[in-house]
Parts: C-alpha cells; structure tokens; sequence
C-alpha cells in the first residue's frame, strides 16, 4: 500500500504507511557534535486489535562516525 500521508514540518517527516508511522528528524547533533538522524517506529495499535507488532525497538539512531569531504 503507498504511503497515505507525508509531511515535513522543519527538519522532521512524518510519514503514514500501512501498519505504521514513521518519523524522521535530521540534522541533529550528539554530544560529541556528530550529525545524528533519528528515526521513530510507531506501530499502529488500536484496543482490541492486534495486527501489527514492531520486533525491533520505537526509536533508532544514525550517527556519523567519519566525516566524508568531497
């Protein structure tokens, strides 16, 4: 199924899919000042149904470890 609903408010998307929604923030910076992109996992549970489970864990991270230059 495509995506329902996509929206970038800033430096966030949020996006809609089947069974879930997904949020995505960048350009943000841990202590050590490397750009982290967060992502969020949010599965879509409503009282009485459960149809979708997320295996992994609601909220990832994505760090640089190197800075690339071109």
């Amino acid at each position: 199924m495509p995506t329902r609903i996509a929206i970038k408010s800033g430096n966030t998307y949020h996006m809609e899919f089947e069974g879930c929604i997904v949020n995505v923030t960048e350009g943000l910076h841990d202590r050590y000042d490397r750009q982290v992109t967060h992502v969020e996992i949010i599965p879509d549970v409503y009282a009485g149904e459960n149809k979708w489970k997320l295996i992994e864990t609601r909220n990832n991270r994505v760090i640089q470890l190197k800075t690339v230059r071109g």
